[in-house]
């Protein structure tokens, strides 16, 4: 299938390379228009209908975000494009929408392209979830980040952060154990949450294990001793992280 995108972003120089880039390795794409902010974005996406837009997020006058503010129903997919702002890379992860850092690596866009043209081959329906997941996000003052997706084979799971007692490393899956008692299998590895959960005060006693800390009941001591959670469940803390467990609460 032939995707039409656009590409939005203030700088010329990143229209040219994103735009080379996707003739010479993503010969599905067709960039069918070129915006340099919002204001001419909006008008743009209305008139050509993309299927996809490359959004930058940094621009003068407004970021990539407020787009949203103009497309309460949009049918089209978003792959985020920035050099830098790690909070907004965390809320697009945390919304499980598309992003690449610039400069942008080829296989990196091979892949989010790859992804797009899945998702608008099904015409997924959560798109629109997806992007108000994104928006409560952002929106936030103290800018923690409160919603989750968490993508597993049988879709996708929109949870609040603070209702995920633990994570526990599976392979290269993750378990989520929520205070419902219900555990989501994800199909990422915990390393790939680490950042973005620590912003909701969590903290990896283990290798294997992350914790909510508003979740703890107890510490037992030990060698490196273990933690209760509220759902009863024990948790090792490995000696190497034991100490710096230790300080959260001193």
């Amino acid at each position: 299938m032939e995707i039409r995108a656009v590409i939005v972003d203030d700088e010329e120089r990143h229209h040219n390379i994103l735009g080379k880039m996707l003739k010479n390795f993503c010969p599905g794409i067709r960039v069918v228009g070129n915006a340099f902010s919002i204001s001419e974005a909006i008008p743009l996406v209305e008139g050509e209908k993309p299927d996809l837009v490359f959004l930058d997020i940094e621009m003068p006058g407004g970021n990539g975000f407020t787009i949203f503010d103009h497309f309460e129903e949009p049918a089209f997919q978003v792959i985020f494009t920035t050099a830098f702002d790690l909070y907004a890379i965390n809320a697009i992860k945390y919304a499980a929408l598309d992003y690449l850092l610039k400069p942008i690596n080829i296989q990196e866009l091979k892949n989010a392209v790859a992804r797009a043209e899945k998702i608008l081959e099904k015409q997924s329906k959560v798109n629109l979830e997806k992007i108000q997941v994104l928006k409560s996000n952002i929106q936030l003052e103290d800018r923690s980040l409160t919603k989750i997706a968490l993508r597993s084979s049988e879709g996708i799971d929109f949870v609040e952060a603070q209702d995920v007692i633990r994570v526990e490393a599976n392979q290269v899956y993750s378990n989520f154990y929520l205070q419902n008692g219900k555990k989501i299998l994800v199909s990422k590895p915990l390393g790939e949450f680490e950042s973005m959960l620590e912003s909701c005060n969590f903290f990896r006693v283990h290798k294997s294990h992350m914790i909510n800390l508003d979740h703890i009941v107890k510490y037992v001591k030990g060698k490196g001793g273990y933690v209760i959670m509220k759902d009863g469940s024990n948790v090792d803390v490995s000696v190497r992280k034991k100490d710096k467990f230790l300080k959260r609460f001193a």
